[in-house]
């Protein structure tokens, strides 16, 4: 129990830590920005290499995926028609907000924290459904409701912009020199390892740069309901999972974890360029990201998972 809530108290105090520094000017959200950027496309995609590289590949691996997908598929249905009376602008950004969560950035440094490195395969597994519903879902029902685009995507375009993510290309290498059994040089895995650990810190103290209390109450109704939305069909998740898996298995407890994860940054850049107000975007990444981390917490504790 101590290690548990030492890895949330640590967890807390860096993302606090970044939320102080934007507060008092020392870092603003546009430097975040390019913090981001940088994790992008160095940090995240060495771990990335490293989790999937060294991992055993198990048949049954291929469900999690899956499971994410089912999952992510029955919120954005229910967001659909519950929310097929308001207007588009509005129905668009919620509709994106009840798909999609926060994995990498969020879900990575508390799983690795809790459960350690081998616990990662698990996540990924479960980032590559996510990446799926984001950039397959998320993205296009974002697009056909937006007053500055034309119906949906084409499927070409939507391929490419998956497989040129760098964390995706990451994952794909990771796997390639999984399956392919190639000898890599130790001084390789060694440069990855290094860049990897300065993930967790490093995504934890941007989340604090990205947090804000600026709410808007006109809209925090509407907000509320994808909250309800994420949290009932995460919880009901929470329930099945503890009757459906063995409590010893390191994959029960990481999937209690992904569940309850908070929405996606990734509807920030995309309400951005799909013209929607941002501000509805970042309040229910805000609350969702302080929800997640309380309830991982209580669950955690309460269900004994570490």
């Amino acid at each position: 129990m101590t290690q548990t809530n030492n890895v949330f108290i640590l967890t807390l105090a860096i993302i606090l830590l970044g939320f102080l520094l934007k507060k008092y000017n020392y870092i603003t959200e546009k430097e975040g920005k390019i913090i981001s950027k940088f994790l992008m496309h160095t940090t995240f995609p060495a771990l990335m290499i490293i989790s999937t590289a060294r991992v055993k590949l198990d048949a049954s691996l291929l469900l999690i995926p899956l499971f994410c997908i089912g999952f992510c598929i029955i919120m954005i249905g229910i967001a659909w028609f519950w929310f097929a009376k308001y207007p588009n602008d509005l129905r668009g950004v919620l509709t994106m907000g009840a798909g999609g969560l926060n994995v990498g950035l969020f879900g990575f440094p508390i799983i690795e924290g809790l459960f350690g490195k081998e616990a990662l395969v698990y996540a990924v597994m479960f980032d590559i459904g996510n990446t799926i519903v984001i950039f397959g879902l998320v993205y296009p029902i974002g697009s056909y409701f937006s007053a500055n685009h034309k119906g949906l995507p084409e499927f070409k375009q939507l391929i490419k912009k998956i497989f040129s993510l760098p964390p995706v290309m990451g994952m794909v290498i990771g796997l390639l020199i999984n399956v392919s059994a190639v000898e890599m040089p130790t001084l390789f895995f060694d440069f990855l390892d290094t860049l990897a650990k300065a993930n967790k810190s490093l995504v934890l103290l941007l989340m604090g740069i990205y947090l804000s209390f600026e709410l808007n109450k006109k809209q925090m109704m509407a907000i509320s309901k994808v909250l309800v939305i994420r949290y009932s069909v995460g919880l009901l998740l929470v329930v099945a999972l503890y009757f459906g898996l063995s409590h010893d298995s390191l994959l029960y407890a990481v999937l209690i974890i992904c569940v309850i994860l908070p929405s996606g940054l990734t509807i920030l850049p995309f309400c951005d360029e799909l013209n929607y107000d941002t501000r509805i975007a970042g309040t229910l990444i805000n609350i969702s990201l302080l929800i997640s981390f309380i309830l991982m917490w209580v669950l955690v504790l309460g269900l004994h998972l570490n």
